[in-house]
């Protein structure tokens, strides 16, 4: 079960290391904040998600770099862009793990220095 619990919670930490670029429904066709040569994860209406690294922003398509091979997608068809935080991600789970290592090491010194002789009044 503590496997479990760690795994999910890995996961949500995997996850929320993500930042929002741009949304449809937000920006409404406001491209300005995407960077050329940067990761992003593109999410179309009705379609797979692609990983793209950016090289364009046109007048009414984006293009990119997706598995070696150029994409163009057309700026009505996206529905949300993400950019993934890969050193964030790692500070978070490093910080983690190293406070929980930290907080039980503490627990265990408590305990083991503990006197066993209890005294009840």
């Amino acid at each position: 079960m503590r496997t479990f619990s760690f795994i999910i919670c890995l996961l949500l930490l995997l996850q929320s290391c993500t930042t929002t670029i741009y949304r449809n429904n937000v920006n409404k066709n406001d491209f300005s904040s995407l960077q050329v040569g940067k990761n992003y994860t593109v999410y179309e209406y009705n379609k797979p998600k692609y990983k793209i690294r950016l090289s364009s922003v046109e007048e009414d398509k984006i293009i990119g770099i997706a598995n070696s091979q150029e994409l163009s997608i057309a700026k009505n068809d996206i529905r949300v862009i993400k950019k993934n935080n890969p050193g964030g991600t790692t500070a978070i789970v490093v910080g983690s793990v190293v406070g929980v290592t930290a907080f039980v090491a503490l627990i265990v010194s408590l305990v083991n220095s503990s006197t066993t002789n209890y005294y009840y009044y």
